[in-house]
C-alpha cells in the first residue's frame, strides 16, 4: 500500500547575525494607549504564532531594573498601574513592523541572593474568548460573517468589548448553517477552521479580525533540502492520535441526543479500526455535527510524522516567511525519508530572541490537502 501522505514537520532555524533584528515590546493600557517599550529589560524572550490559535509571548525581567524603569516614567507608586495581569496588552514590533498582540495573563516571581526575577506570560487575543459563550443562529451565511457576528455579539455585552474590530476577508466565501446554544467562542472559532474548507483567521496586533479561505502565500522558490541547507533532522512516526471511525454526539440526553457517525475505510484497511467518541454538547443540528466529525476523520485517519529539521543560518527570513506559507522540502539518502518530498505549509513559528536581537526559530509544517491549499493561496517568489 502507498505511504499515507499526512505529514507534519518541525523545522529549527538558528539566525546568529548580531544585532540585525530590532524588537520593540510595547505595553498598552486597557484603553489602547502605548505606555512604554520594555524590550531592553527582557531576558529569555520568546514569541510564537500558530495558525488558528492564540499567539504567546514569555520573558523574564529583573524586578529591580523593571521597577526603576517604570518609576522613571511615572508609575513608581504602584507597579501594577503600569502592567497588570488581564488588564494590559503587550504588542510586538519586529524591524518596525507589527508582529503580534497579546494580553498579559500571568506574573511569576522567583528570588535568591542575586535578586528577584519576574516572568511575564502573555496570550493572543483569541484567548479573550476562551471563557466567553454565545448562542449562535445562522442559516446560509458566509462563514467569515458568522465569525464576525459572534465577535460583534460579544462586543455588545457589558464588559465584553476587548477592542476587536472587523478587518478583511481574503478568498472565496462558503455559506454555512450554525445553530448552537451557549457555545464557547474560542472553540467555536477553531472548529470553524478545522472543518473541511473551513475559514482561517487571525487577530492582528492592532485588534483586527482578518479571515482567509487559506492563510499564507505559496512560495515555490523557497526550498529546504537534505543534504543541503538542512543540516540535521529527527522525527517520529505515530498512530497515537489516529481515529478512523467517529461516533459524533451532539446536544440532548441519551437516545434523544443528536448522533451521527463518520468513517474512513481506507484507514481501517491500512491500520485496523480505531474509534473515537466526539461530543459537541452545544450542537443541535445534525449537519453541523457531521461537518465536525468528518473533519476529525479527514485530518486524523493516517499516521502523523513529526520530523525536526535544522537549517543553516540565514536560510529563511521572518520578514518574508509567515504562518500559513507553503514551501518546498526534500529529503533524500534513505528510502524511509524519500516520501518527504514536496510542498509543506507552515503551521506554527516559535522564536527565541536574545537582547541583541539574534533569533533562533522553530517552524512546524503540515502537508494535509496541500494541493488544494496551494490553489487557494497567493503566489510569492519567496527568497
Amino acid at each position: 500500500m502507498a505511504m499515507p501522505d499526512t505529514l507534519r514537520l518541525n523545522l529549527t532555524q538558528d539566525i546568529s547575525v548580531f544585532n540585525m533584528t530590532k524588537y520593540e515590546v510595547i505595553v498598552y493600557s486597557k484603553d489602547g494607549n502605548p505606555m512604554g517599550n520594555i524590550f531592553a529589560l527582557c531576558d529569555n524572550f520568546t514569541w510564537s504564532k500558530t495558525r488558528n490559535d492564540a499567539e504567546s509571548v514569555k520573558f523574564d525581567v529583573d524586578l529591580m531594573r523593571y521597577e526603576e524603569y517604570i518609576a522613571n516614567i511615572g508609575f513608581g507608586d504602584d507597579p501594577y498601574s503600569f502592567m497588570e495581569t488581564g488588564r494590559n496588552d503587550i504588542r510586538i514590533k519586529r524591524n518596525g513592523v507589527w508582529l503580534l498582540g497579546t494580553n498579559v495573563i500571568k506574573f511569576e516571581y522567583s528570588g535568591n541572593e542575586q535578586g528577584v526575577t519576574m516572568t511575564v506570560s502573555c496570550a493572543g487575543y483569541l484567548n479573550y474568548y476562551k471563557r466567553r459563550y454565545a448562542t449562535i443562529d445562522y442559516t446560509a451565511t458566509p462563514q467569515e460573517d458568522i465569525l464576525w457576528g459572534v465577535i460583534n455579539a460579544c462586543n455588545g455585552v457589558y464588559g465584553g468589548d476587548y477592542g476587536i474590530r472587523r478587518g478583511v476577508h481574503i478568498g472565496q466565501s462558503i455559506n454555512r448553517d450554525r445553530h448552537q446554544v451557549q457555545k464557547e467562542v474560542k472553540s467555536f472559532f477553531q472548529q470553524m477552521s478545522q472543518i473541511i474548507a473551513g475559514v482561517d483567521f487571525e487577530f492582528t496586533a492592532d485588534k483586527l479580525l482578518n479571515t482567509y479561505i487559506a492563510q499564507g502565500a505559496y512560495r515555490p522558490d523557497t526550498r529546504l533540502i537534505y543534504p543541503g541547507n538542512i543540516s540535521a533532522y529527527s522525527f517520529s512516526r505515530s498512530v497515537e492520535a489516529v481515529s478512523n471511525y467517529i461516533y459524533g454526539i451532539g446536544s440532548g440526553n441519551g437516545e434523544d441526543a443528536v448522533q451521527t457517525p463518520s468513517e474512513d475505510t481506507d484507514s481501517e484497511n491500512y491500520l485496523y479500526r480505531r474509534e473515537q467518541i466526539a461530543t459537541y454538547n452545544s450542537v443541535s443540528d445534525v449537519d453541523t455535527l457531521q461537518q465536525n466529525i468528518d473533519a476529525i476523520v479527514h485530518y486524523g485517519a493516517m499516521p502523523v510524522e513529526l520530523p525536526t529539521i535544522t537549517v543553516q543560518d540565514g536560510v529563511l527570513d521572518l520578514s518574508s516567511i509567515g504562518v500559513g506559507d507553503t514551501l518546498s522540502i526534500q529529503m533524500s539518502g534513505s528510502k524511509s525519508l524519500a516520501h518527504i518530498n514536496g510542498y509543506y505549509r507552515i503551521e506554527s513559528i516559535t522564536c527565541r530572541v536574545d537582547q541583541n536581537g539574534s533569533e533562533s526559530v522553530d517552524l512546524t509544517f503540515d502537508d494535509i490537502d496541500i494541493n488544494e491549499i496551494i490553489s487557494l493561496q497567493d503566489t510569492s517568489d519567496g527568497n
